[in-house]
């Protein structure tokens, strides 16, 4: 019986896991286009997961993302796209809007918003900083609802994001140098 019922909802939670993977393994890349391509493998397989569970809200939501994200890897390349991708930011909110159901979709609005800006930015540090902001409403989103796999997802993304931020802004050089026989006298 238990077999049964894992099995049945094993796509669902292979999704997840492979969603929740995805967005802990974004902030990891260095290049800003691989950082996009790894956030719409997760976008990706987060509306996978929605659709399995029978949300199709959260699953066409994250096909929205999807777009949003193609339009953010070819802004620098074109203005048209670069327009498309803000104006796809436009949309999320009014969906937000249109679906609202109180403080939990401010904070996913919030989120949402937040990220997609941060995909737009050209500068890295802009893209990092933007991320963990979005990621941190989202983490309060997910704790609320009790999304457990997206909470462990939004957690361990704020956790690479920060390492990442921090070896952008921090630069550590460890530098070897030998010894004079004569300093070496001296410390003995």
């Amino acid at each position: 019986m238990i077999a049964a019922d894992l099995m049945q909802e094993s796509p669902a939670i292979v999704t997840g896991v492979a969603a929740a993977l995805c967005l802990t393994a974004a902030p990891i890349f260095h290049a800003r286009r691989t950082i996009l391509l790894v956030q719409l493998a997760a976008a990706l397989c987060f509306a996978a997961h929605y659709f399995c569970l029978g949300i199709a809200v959260a699953g066409a939501v994250n096909i929205l993302n999807g777009f949003q994200i193609g339009a953010a890897l070819f802004a620098g390349r074109s203005a048209a796209m670069n327009r498309l991708g803000y104006a796809l930011i436009g949309l999320m909110v009014l969906v937000g809007l249109w679906f609202w159901q109180g403080p939990i979709s401010g904070l996913s609005v919030v989120a949402t918003v937040l990220i997609a800006l941060a995909r737009m930015q050209p500068s890295q540090l802009s893209l990092r900083v933007l991320l963990l902001a979005g990621g941190c409403f989202w983490a309060g989103h997910d704790l609320a609802v009790g999304a457990w796999i997206a909470l462990s997802a939004d957690i361990g993304a704020l956790l690479m994001g920060l390492v990442a931020l921090s070896s952008l802004l921090v630069r550590v050089t460890v530098e070897w140098r030998p010894s004079t026989p004569a300093q070496a006298a001296a410390a003995a």
